[in-house]
């Protein structure tokens, strides 16, 4: 596990949720929060910093949020040094939705109503997520034209 860390957060002004991207330098994770709260309603893994363990291992990642595992993401997307990027927000009108975007590319999403969001790296849908879903992603981001 690296020992660096990262973190960015958007607070949404007009339905008072935050969005928090979160590196603990072993995997990073995107969070939505409840209204006026910081407590996370939906979640979704963004990418490993480390080879994704078997499935058998993710136990062991207890007391924190866990690396995805093989077979639901590939190694490929590692990322070795998120502050090698450029990570950004982007909020649907009423702030119930939110994007994660790196280097000026979506890569990962969150709506209010749905627990699991929806990652690019993801390779199966899972406990880390849902494989991306550009029509879901237009529906809730991009619908403003």
């Amino acid at each position: 596990m690296s020992d660096d860390t990262h973190m960015l957060e958007s607070l949404n002004e007009e339905s008072h949720r935050v969005a928090v991207f979160e590196d603990d330098g072993t995997s990073a994770w995107l969070y939505l929060s409840a209204p006026n709260d910081r407590k996370p309603v939906a979640d979704v893994w963004v990418h490993n910093r480390i080879e994704a363990p078997p499935s058998s291992e993710i136990k062991s990642y207890r007391g924190g949020p866990p690396p995805a595992a093989a077979g639901y993401t590939e190694d490929s997307s590692i990322c070795l040094d998120p502050t090698n990027h450029c990570w950004s927000f982007a909020w649907d009108p009423k702030g119930e939705a939110v994007a994660l975007y790196c280097d000026g590319h979506p890569v990962a999403m969150l709506v209010a109503s749905d627990r699991r969001g929806w990652s690019r790296n993801l390779r199966r849908d899972g406990p880390w997520g849902n494989v991306w879903s550009d029509s879901r992603y237009f529906s809730c981001i991009q619908n403003d034209g």
